[in-house]
């Protein structure tokens, strides 16, 4: 009964009506006026309807109707057990109806027994506290008794709270109340039945609210629409309400809402009321009154508060009050306009929290659930939900609309909303997507529909300028457009933005004229774009167009410019300009011009409004007409010239007084920068990189007072820069990476701006003590590996380098030079947080570097001749110690901060440690931040410790003891087991009980056998070089491997698939010598790739046919295979790629025509089901003799060409090829011939008649081959030479793989067969006729006789290129 003291009518009422949630059963002799009350009364102010039972009032021997009914309907029961309870027939009795009803509800009603002042022994009847009042009532009923017995014994097994008599009461019921609100969801959000991967979120945004913490906090979620901002907030409001009892308040649609007074006022009442009640609330009468009561209330009350799509500021101060809340109180708001965070006033801690997009798997998971009622497509629909899933880009918004649409819908259907979704995306989406576009100015809609259409993922630098010039205020927009989670700003500048808003964008200028190309403001395809140009209306309404010749250059004319008066923005790709442009006053800001035609026709083309010119793949040269386009843009702020070999020089731009950023990459045959550079005394950023050719810059640049970027990257002709280089006062980022430089000017010390200070890969041997004077220098990086280091020159750290305060990295590695230890004087560097002296020779820390209290990252990697550390700074995150002479291992319990950690005393290399004995990890339990944990420690034990690190996500064990270990952390994702002896294989069952490891790999195992049953969420599994492994299982449990390597295990018999496995996608054995059986694969439906390679005696792949999602089947050197498919009956998708070949007489090849693979259904109709196998066309042999192998493996250098034209293919063999080049007076040591890959050749070496068979077709097919040969001339047949060519060939096995020193230039690509033969010709009687003299002036003619069978520096040359080189190395001999 309801508190029948107030009278039972209503009450009765409530019970008839199943009005209560809580039935409060006691003894109100003992309770009514203490404990229950406090409990009835807390438990109805957090908004919980309750039943509180009056014993007395009871009339007669059966409980009544109402009660009855009471107790029926109730969720949850209370009974208090207190010192006289048992005395009461009355508690008993609605205590078995409470068992009763409980044990009917399926789990879905609960009992939270209090004992009060007793103890649960006493409910157990095992004193006389409760057995006795029993025993008094066993006269009476002696039948019920028996109930109450078994009743009291059930109860008691609950578990619940013992109150005692010296114990706060109130903070008992303070955590009763949190209970059953936990219980009864009282205040819960509905959320959508799949929530699928918002436990990371959850996690995340459980974190940042701390209930622990007393200190106000406002959590500020934001992201794109329809990126589950919402739902995430009501996720964590029904798991936070229950410890803010009735103080707790969700406002959903607060932007929609709020658009009236009468919607504002409405959300304040609905707060009041869920606070303090709805009669408290009703007496609002506007919204400033619901401002100030909200704002008493909330200064009085511990609240959680959440106010879901708020879009300004002036709303939370009206729904919150004056931002001073109660201590301890939490305020969630999700928004699209990150600036509604920044609350001037408010008393807390404000943490924003980003909304990032789904990945793939969960997002499939979502999609599948909407679609399916599954986690996982159906059979028939794996390829299209991939599809469907991979064109919503993670917006759980659009994954939900589509799944939902798509359900118990038929494939047709299906294929049709792709292509939909292709082209158009779904309208529910757009219209959500849409409501934040509609809310922009015109010019912030401009910026929106510019990067929807060209400029997403572009840097944001250059586009700016133009919408400067088009008077769009860029700055403000992309702020607006960044706050409105409508784009993102990338690290590198880059805009982002999620595909469907860039669909949004695209569909909402096609809406602007469906039906008319012309009236449409952007045209991005190619087609489109060309259609607009080509027809004779005027065009006033396009501004924007991307333009691509495709196969065929494209020529756009002066008559057809001028019918785009108001195109501003123009990217041309494969065309040209054509004719007289004088009468065109274009509005053109923006040209990018990739790969223009060579014959410029164009006269008077002046764009006096353009600001950026972009250049790309030019062979324009220095007199070209071309660049008048910029002789008079005097608005010009971003030139490019990129790949444009056609100059020796920088165009005429002098007059482009107000250029800003100036690039010039890559233009190989720039030798020189003009003077005039000094007068654009409006640059700010000078990239020259990769223009191998210039040897030096002019003394004008140091004019450049305003340059704050400056880029010398790979250009290795450049060896010094000038004395005036320290007038660049305002510059800030300095690049000298993979120069030729020797040595820095004095002047440098006048660079007091300098920030950014890059020296990777130069030839500086020594840094000058003046660097100390860069006082804003925060990053220094001068690594040096290959040739550019120096082993044999001994350097030290410059004095001034700890006068730099503001240095935050500091970069040495690779400086082999770097001896001893480092000098005090460190410690001065106050702010630095970054040092890598990774693969140096220094053999100490000095003690002063844990001075350094903001060092984060310290790499010790391959620093073989530490043999100990000092005391470390405890602000480390990072540290990486790897040495040979270690000694002992340092002691870091006080780095508690660190996150990621490598120990390593080099065995792993060397096979022995110099550790001395004793040496343990038992510290290592105390750094419970570790995520990363990798320890190559010799016969060290491993520490039990290691169960504790509950943050550890990788671990790496190598070469340790592991009889001391006892668990690994259940936190563990990724493990790696290297070098495991057999000794500690064994402990492998009891060690692999991870349920959370989605990664294991096992390198250089003596295991011979891998557990893998109690890892239900593994991923990968990688094994690798385990010598004693003979079977491996891939178990039933394992539900979400995704991807299985087996290599080079040698006693390998068999590999079996034990059951339905839909995630397993990748399956590669690889060098397991005695492998005779893969069994399984029939349940493998979803693999999409299979390789297996040099598995000598495989004789048969079982179930192959069945794979019916195959896309790369991969079957190599398997010499014993005798059946891998059968073309008449196989499941094996057409399109899947088939690489087959050297797998014996029986199974045939399918590289003849292509060496990376032919389609399935190529190789089974052409291949396998063609005998004939006929090769028709005679070809062409070319032999390279005496050349070279290259270091890289897949290139020669060096030989001299013989050749053999009509070959008939059916009479090659491998001995007559021998015969071959012995008949050139040459002795055969090995031979190769070259495919073309996809992106370089590929060498197969010829050793019988197999390799010979494998080349025909081929041969046949281009009608020319190349066969290079390794050996020497006969020296019996010496005459049949020229003595200047035998010295050629003598000369070339002993010379370096490269023409080029590194200082000489990068390195070029190796020409095919097909491109050598585009080249010039070089004729086997004009080799051998070549009056070879050592004058320089013949230098040329030698490069283009051997252009094809020199390095590949030389290789790609032809035409005018060769007198360019000749000139280059006639240039370099006079120096040298």
């Amino acid at each position: 009964m309801a508190d029948f003291e107030a009278g039972t009518s209503s009450d009765a009422a409530k019970v008839l009506r199943g009005e209560y949630q809580v039935f409060l059963n006691f003894r109100g002799e003992d309770t009514r006026h203490g404990f229950t009350d406090f409990l009835y009364h807390g438990l109805v102010d957090a908004g919980v309807r309750v039943f509180r039972d009056e014993d007395e009032l009871h009339v007669g021997e059966v409980i009544a109707g109402n009660l009855l009914c009471a107790i029926n309907n109730s969720m949850l029961y209370i009974p208090i057990f207190s010192q006289t309870y048992a005395s009461s027939k009355w508690c008993l009795r609605e205590l078995v109806h409470i068992v009763d009803n409980v044990s009917k509800s399926e789990g879905k009603k609960c009992i939270l027994p209090i004992f009060l002042d007793v103890e649960p022994e006493d409910v157990k009847l095992k004193t006389p506290q409760y057995r006795d009042a029993l025993l008094e009532h066993a006269i009476k009923f002696p039948d019920e008794v028996k109930a109450w017995r078994k009743t009291l014994a059930k109860v008691d097994e609950i578990k619940g709270w013992n109150v005692k008599k010296d114990q706060s009461q109130a903070s008992i019921v303070k955590l009763v109340i949190e209970r059953v609100l936990e219980k009864l969801k009282t205040k819960q959000k509905s959320v959508t039945e799949y929530l699928v991967g918002l436990d990371d979120r959850v996690k995340d945004l459980t974190e940042l609210v701390d209930l622990d913490d007393h200190v106000v906090r406002l959590i500020g979620i934001y992201g794109m629409g329809g990126i589950g901002k919402t739902t995430v907030a009501k996720v964590i409001f029904n798991q936070l309400s229950s410890h803010f009892g009735k103080c707790c308040s969700f406002l959903e649609d607060v932007q929609e809402s709020v658009s009236t007074k009468e919607g504002l006022i409405r959300l304040q009442k609905k707060l009041l009321s869920d606070i303090v009640g709805s009669g408290f609330a009703e007496k609002l009468e506007d919204s400033e009154q619901g401002m100030m009561r909200i704002g008493e209330t909330l200064r009085t009350k511990k609240a959680l508060v959440v106010l879901d799509d708020v879009d300004n500021k002036e709303h939370i101060k009206k729904l919150i009050g004056n931002y001073s809340l109660h201590s301890g109180s939490r305020l969630i708001i999700t928004t699209r306009n990150t600036t509604i965070l920044q609350i001037e006033g408010f008393h807390g801690k404000i943490l924003p929290y980003e909304m990032l997009k789904m990945d793939y798997g969960l997002a499939l998971q979502l999609f599948c659930q909407h679609a399916f009622g599954r986690d996982f497509p159906l059979d028939d629909y794996h390829g299209l939900s991939s599809e469907i899933v991979s064109s919503m880009g993670g917006l759980p918004l659009a994954i939900e609309v589509v799944g939902s649409l798509l359900n118990r819908k038929t494939i047709a259907f299906w294929e049709e909303t792709l292509v939909r979704l292709r082209n158009v995306p779904e309208e529910e989406i757009l219209k959500k997507l849409r409501i934040s576009y509609d809310d922009l100015d015109e010019y912030q809609q401009q910026i929106f529909l510019d990067i929807a259409c060209f400029f997403f993922n572009e840097n944001k630098t250059n586009p700016i300028y133009m919408w400067v010039g088009c008077q769009f205020y860029p700055q403000r927009g992309i702020d607006i457009l960044t706050n409105r989670c409508l784009i993102k700003i990338l690290d590198n500048d880059n805009f982002w933005m999620h595909d469907l808003l860039i669909d949004l964008g695209r569909q909402i200028v096609r809406q602007e004229s469906p039906s008319d190309l012309g009236k449409q403001s952007r045209l991005w395809i190619a087609k489109e774009a060309i259609e607009i140009i080509k027809t004779e209306e005027r065009k006033e309404k396009v501004q924007a167009l991307e333009v691509d010749g495709l196969d065929n250059s494209i020529e756009i004319t002066n008559k057809e410019f001028e019918r785009l008066p108001n195109l501003r923005f123009l990217k041309l790709r494969n065309g040209t300009y054509v004719g007289d442009f004088a009468k065109c006053h274009s509005k053109l800001r923006w040209i990018s011009w990739h790969s223009p035609h060579q014959d410029f026709r164009a006269d008077n083309m002046y764009l006096d409004h353009l600001t950026v010119f972009k250049l790309d793949k030019s062979s324009f040269p220095n007199n070209s007409k071309a660049w008048d386009l910029i002789k008079r843009a005097q608005s010009l702020k971003v030139l490019s010239l990129t790949g444009c070999d056609g100059i020796t020089t920088i165009p005429d731009f002098s007059k482009c007084l107000g250029l800003e950023r100036l690039t010039l990459a890559h233009c190989n045959w720039l030798n020189k920068i003009e003077n005039f550079i000094g007068s654009l005394k409006s640059l700010i950023e000078l990239e020259i990189e990769w223009c191998m050719d210039l040897t030096d810059l002019p003394k004008e640049v140091g004019a450049l007072v305003k340059l704050k970027r400056f880029s010398l990257q790979g250009c290795s002709g450049l060896r010094e820069l000038p004395g005036s280089f320290g007038s660049l006062i305002s510059l800030r980022e300095l690049n000298l990476s993979h120069t030729c430089i020797a040595e820095l000017p004095n002047s440098i010390q006048g660079l007091v701006e300098l920030e950014s200070f890059l020296l990777t890969q130069t030839r500086i041997k020594k840094l000058p003590d003046s660097i100390g004077e860069l006082k804003s220098l925060c990053i220094l990086r001068y690594s040096k590996k290959g040739s550019y280091c120096s082993k044999h020159h001994i350097w030290q750290l410059p004095g001034g380098i700890s006068m730099l305060e503001n240095l935050e990295e500091l970069d040495l590695s690779g400086n082999f030079g770097l001896e001893g230890k480092i000098p005090a004087g460190i410690e001065e560097l106050s702010s630095i947080k970054i040092i890598n002296l990774m693969d140096t020779n220094i053999s100490g820390i000095p003690r002063t570097i844990n001075m350094l209290d903001h060092l984060q990252t310290l790499n010790l990697r391959g620093c073989h001749m530490i043999q100990g550390l000092p005391e470390l700074p405890t602000s480390l995150t990072s540290l990486f110690l790897e040495s040979k002479s270690l000694l002992s291992i340092p002691n870091l319990s006080v780095l508690t901060n660190l996150v990621e950690l490598l120990l390593s005393d080099g065995s792993s290399s060397m096979g022995k440690s110099s550790l001395i004995t004793g040496c343990n990890l038992r510290w290592i339990g105390r750094l419970s931040k570790l995520e990363k944990l990798d320890l190559h420690l010799l016969n060290v034990p491993a520490p039990s410790e290691l169960a504790s690190l509950s943050q550890l996500e990788e671990l790496t064990l190598s070469f340790l003891d592991l009889e001391t270990l006892v668990q690994l952390p259940s936190s563990l994702l990724r493990l790696n087991l290297p070098f495991l002896t057999i000794r500690w294989a064994k402990l492998l069952p009891s060690y692999l009980r991870l349920r959370n490891l989605s990664t294991l790999e096992f390198y250089h195992g003596e295991v011979e056998d891998i557990p893998l049953n109690g890892l239900p969420h593994l991923e990968k599994l990688t094994v690798d070089s385990c010598k004693l492994l003979q079977r491996l299982s891939i178990p039933l449990e394992l539900k979400k491997l995704r991807q299985v390597y087996v290599s080079n295990c040698p006693e390998l018999v068999e590999i079996e698939v034990v059951g339905q496995s839909k995630s397993l996608e990748s399956l590669c054995v690889i060098g397991c010598e005695s492998l005779r059986r893969i069994f399984g694969l029939s349940y493998l439906r979803n693999l999409e790739e299979l390789v297996v390679q040099r598995c000598h005696l495989l004789i048969n792949v079982e179930d192959l046919h069945n794979l019916e999602s195959l896309k790369s089947l991969d079957v190599q050197e398997c010499t014993s295979l005798r059946r891998l498919i059968d073309a008449s009956y196989t499941n094996i998708p057409d399109d899947c790629l088939v690489h087959i070949e050297r797998c014996g007489d029986v199974i045939k090849v399918s590289t003849r025509s292509n060496p990376f693979g032919i389609s399935w259904k190529h190789y089974r109709e052409e291949i396998l089901q063609d005998t004939s196998n006929k090769m028709e066309h005679n070809f062409t042999i070319r032999f390279h003799l005496g050349v070279k192998k290259s270091s890289e493996g897949f290139e020669f250098v060096g030989g001299v060409k013989r050749k053999i034209e009509d070959v008939n293919p059916a009479l090659v063999t491998y001995k007559g090829l021998i015969a071959d080049v012995k008949g050139f007076a040459f002795r055969l040591e090995r031979m190769w011939y070259e495919t073309l890959g996809e992106d370089r050749k590929m060498l197969i070496e010829i050793m019988n008649d197999e390799q010979v068979n494998e080349m025909l077709p081929l041969a046949s097919q281009r009608g020319l081959i190349d066969l290079y040969v390794e050996g020497e001339v006969d020296s019996e047949r010496e005459g049949e030479y020229e003595d200047e060519m035998v010295e050629t060939l003598r000369e070339e096995s002993r010379m370096k793989t490269d023409e080029y020193s590194d200082e000489d230039g990068a390195e070029g690509d190796f020409s095919s067969a097909d491109e050598e033969s585009e080249s010039a010709s070089v004729d086997e009687s004009e080799i051998e006729g070549t009056s070879i003299r050592k004058d320089a002036e013949n230098i040329g003619k030698i490069l283009e006789k051997m252009a094809e069978s020199c390095s590949d520096k030389i290789r790609t040359l032809s035409g005018p290129n060769i007198m360019k080189m000749r000139d280059i190395f006639m240039r370099r001999l006079k120096k040298n």
